[in-house]
């Protein structure tokens, strides 16, 4: 009897004591200022990247980060059709931070891709690569804020 009584007061003792949080709670809490010291490549795609980070950045701290970015875009022709066509293309985006923190450089690449069909009106095919390139830089920026909040 004694021991029963042990096993339930351990085991509940041990299930009331742990914690739960999400491994990634803390993402919306950046707690640096993010300066954008450099910036080469796609200009659109910079732009979308850096309205990002400062949505997020903390002008109130006192700690510190330098940003260097470096962006290649790609639009490459993955498909045609048997009269020789384009119907589908990839778009690739390739950035390269380097993050100065701390005195410590790091270099962190981040690669998106994605494909779409060929559409029918220029206006249009501009308009929905423009929103292609808005998500793919919502995408690099949440990946670089989830890499700095990691690594405190």
């Amino acid at each position: 009897m004694f021991k029963k009584i042990l096993l339930i007061v351990s085991v509940l003792t041990l299930l009331l004591s742990c914690e739960y949080k999400p491994i990634y709670s803390d993402l919306n809490q950046l707690s640096y200022q993010i300066n954008i010291t450099e910036f080469n490549g796609d200009k659109e795609l910079n732009k979308f990247i850096i309205e990002n980070l400062s949505k997020r950045n903390q002008k109130k701290s006192s700690e510190r980060i330098n940003i260097k970015i470096n962006t290649e875009y790609e639009k490459n022709i993955l498909a045609k059709n048997t009269a020789g066509s384009i119907t589908n293309y990839q778009v690739k985006a390739i950035t390269t931070f380097e993050i100065d923190k701390n005195t410590t450089t790091e270099t962190l690449t981040i690669e998106e891709k994605f494909n779409y069909q060929k559409l029918s009106d220029k206006y249009e095919e501009k308009s929905y690569e423009k929103t292609i390139k808005r998500s793919m830089a919502i995408s690099i920026s949440q990946k670089l804020i989830l890499k700095l909040s990691i690594t405190k």
